[in-house]
């Protein structure tokens, strides 16, 4: 059955070649920067940042609008006006005895009067400048600090893809070489399987050491099916994490011998101080502190005066009949002048919020000096975790290698009948947890070089 399926498996490997592609480590980790959705949000919030930039810009440019209105009074507003004229020349006429014998100077008359005409249009155009303003400069050194906090923040995100990937395709890997060497232990079994029923045929041996056998084998491919479908789920976890289709085929090339080879012959300085510039987390808590002292010299310049210029020109046109040209043309109108604000009296709200800024610097200061001492307890802890591994790789490296010589020498003495199924179940049973140790360990010592590559920020 084993056989078949690899059979099978190699057909339609033959079929599919031509969609396959080939994917070292380093070409995954380059595919997964491409392709991850995550860099897009990245991205846009780049973009995001350099409109909010050019918004703010916007401020402290001349700003110019125009408008056109028109009204039209369907009952023209009036004034009540009382007649003061006609009073006033009945006093002079009869100051100067002008007046006829026994006139009687009338009551003086109110009568309505309008500034209005029913059609009024007006068009305006208006101009403002702001030629001075603390907060605002403040405020385009913090936007330029945002724009570098965005940009930033995709170096994160590629550090996180670069680290997921990573763990994901060493994952892929060291699922494969235990399914090699299940699918090595199966071959061998079989091949054992069938000396011994020949042997058993010729009456050298009971049913009882071909029903171990088969038992073996049972429970081997069972494990083997088993590990198939894991093998599934790790390439679809590593295409998630580059970003592609899980539909997409994809072979992986690296060699995981070399691989560990060059893990065990790499040198662990243990002495070796951790340089923080690498870290990605280290500069996003340097910015923050940037930010919140931007926030501060905002804030006390605030106190300053803020000066600004404004123009406005405008006509209107008032008449009885709108498109009569016989009566009164455009009235002009310009006017200009500059705006002082002076702050005077806030009732302390600033200083209460400078305050407020100063505690947050100081609070990022100490949650910094909290992740500089976590993070050189996990490098000084990674360094020993991945030279505990290594060594365990090295012992399991042995004990396999031991576990093997017996088997062979038990084998043997098996075939030559001077020895029992029993012995060679447990010498095969040996080999197996040996091997077993040995993946576990490659595994172990893989993901200890990851994390310490992670915590020194160099992968």
């Amino acid at each position: 059955m084993i056989r078949f399926s690899v059979l099978l498996v190699a057909i339609l490997l033959a079929f599919n070649v031509s969609g396959q592609r080939s994917l070292t480590l380093e070409q995954a980790i380059q595919l997964g920067i491409q392709e991850n959705k995550a860099f897009d949000l990245k991205q846009l919030d780049v973009a995001i940042a350099e409109t909010q930039i050019n918004e703010l810009k916007a401020t402290g440019l001349p700003q110019v609008t125009g408008g056109v209105g028109y009204q039209y009074y369907f009952a023209v507003p009036q004034q009540p006006i009382e007649d003061f004229i006609s009073p006033t020349i009945y006093g002079i006429l009869g100051a100067t005895d002008n007046l006829p014998p026994g006139f009687q100077v009338p009551e003086p008359t109110v009568q309505n009067l309008s500034f209005f005409q029913p059609h009024n249009l007006s068009v305006s155009i208006d101009a403002s400048w702001l030629v001075f303003d603390g907060s605002y400069l403040v405020g385009l050194e913090a936007a330029k600090l945002y724009r570098k906090v965005a940009s930033h923040s995709i170096q994160v995100s590629e550090q996180e893809v670069k680290n997921n990937v990573t763990k994901a395709y060493l994952n892929v890997l060291l699922t494969d070489i235990n399914s090699k060497t299940l699918a090595d232990n199966i071959a061998s079994l079989e091949k054992i399987r069938y000396e011994t029923q020949a042997i058993y045929n010729e009456g050298f041996v009971e049913q009882l050491d071909v029903d171990r056998l088969d038992l073996s084998l049972m429970n081997l491919r069972t494990e083997f099916e088993k590990l198939t479908n894991v093998a599934a789920i790790a390439m679809n976890v590593l295409k998630l994490q580059i970003g592609i289709d899980v539909g997409d085929s994809i072979v992986l090339t690296e060699d995981i011998e070399t691989l560990v080879n060059t893990i065990k012959l790499e040198s662990i300085d243990l002495e070796e101080q951790l340089n923080l510039e690498n870290l990605a987390e280290y500069q996003q808590i340097e910015y923050g502190i940037q930010l919140q002292e931007l926030n501060n010299k905002q804030l006390q310049k605030s106190k300053l005066p803020s000066v600004s210029t404004f123009l406005s020109a405008s006509e209107t046109l008032q008449r009885e009949n709108l498109f009569d040209s016989n009566q009164a043309g455009w009235l002009p109108s310009v006017v200009a002048g500059v705006n002082v604000s002076v702050p005077i009296y806030d009732g302390n709200r600033r200083k209460s919020q400078s305050q407020k800024v100063e505690l947050e610097i100081e609070k990022i200061q100490v949650q910094k000096e909290q992740y500089m001492d976590a993070k050189e307890m996990e490098v000084a802890n990674a360094k020993l975790q991945f030279l505990n591994a290594r060594k365990t790789l090295e012992n399991t490296e042995a004990i396999l290698e031991i576990t093997r010589k017996i088997y062979d020498k038990t084998l043997i003495k098996y075939k030559e009948g001077v020895g029992s199924s029993v012995e060679v179940t447990q010498a095969e049973s040996d080999v197996f947890n040996a091997q077993s140790q040995y993946i576990n360990a490659i595994y172990t010592v893989v993901n200890a070089k990851t994390d310490l590559d992670i915590a020194l920020g160099t992968l």
